[in-house]
């Protein structure tokens, strides 16, 4: 399943733009378990962490708006 930036709520979004920065202890665990559903985020040592897919999605966003 392939998940677009559209098909992401405003707080998903958002959680996952954080994640992709860092460690994002905030994260709601409800958030958390539909962000690993969608494939965007996995389960670390550490806590929650975004993985390949979701990093690519979140580079793919920054980079059109830039562009734009």
């Amino acid at each position: 399943m392939s998940v677009t930036w559209s098909d992401l709520d405003e707080n998903e979004q958002t959680a996952l733009k954080r994640l992709n920065r860092g460690p994002y202890p905030a994260l709601e665990p409800s958030m958390a378990e539909r962000l690993i559903a969608l494939g965007l985020v996995e389960r670390r040592p550490r806590g929650i962490g975004i993985n390949r897919a979701g990093r690519e999605l979140v580079i793919g966003v920054l980079l059109n708006q830039r562009e734009g």
